[in-house]
């Protein structure tokens, strides 16, 4: 496939195979970064599933797996002989965290850990109204009646 023709994508996907989160690509490319954070990790999620990028991404990872020549089922393997290990040694957890480091230098592991919720607080009481503000809730409520 070769180096994409936009610079943003291609440093995007740059950012992407050497193990930076998706948003962080994003702004490492030269996005701008004063967007609400939601809408900046939309935008690059977006931007990571074009399959031109998506391809670009997989491209650079797969070039960094054998210039390195270290592959996901080699580490498996690895994993593995570290079970066997761990089971006669009975303290194998050392060789287990430096396989896991490995594997996320070489960006074969990464850690995506991105949530985003709405924390919504239940009625005491039956209702039925299906929503209410903030406000509404606090003067019905909380302690004392009145918001805080």
């Amino acid at each position: 496939m070769g180096i994409l023709s936009n610079a943003r994508h291609e440093r995007f996907a740059q950012g992407v195979a050497k193990g930076k989160s998706q948003h962080e690509a994003y702004v490492y490319a030269g996005y701008p970064p004063d967007q609400k954070p939601q809408h900046l990790r939309a935008s690059a999620g977006t931007l990571a599933r074009r399959p031109e990028i998506a391809n670009r991404i997989a491209e650079l990872q797969a070039k960094q797996a054998l210039r390195i020549g270290t592959t996901v089922d080699e580490l498996v393997v690895e994993l593995d002989e570290m079970l066997k290990l761990s089971k006669r040694v009975k303290n194998p957890s050392a060789g287990v965290g430096a396989i896991l480091a490995k594997g996320k230098l070489l960006g074969l592991i990464t850690d995506k850990v991105e949530l985003e919720g709405t924390i919504r607080k239940p009625a005491r009481t039956a209702t039925d109204k299906k929503q209410m503000t903030m406000d509404e809730w606090r003067e019905k409520y909380a302690p004392g009646g009145k918001p805080n």
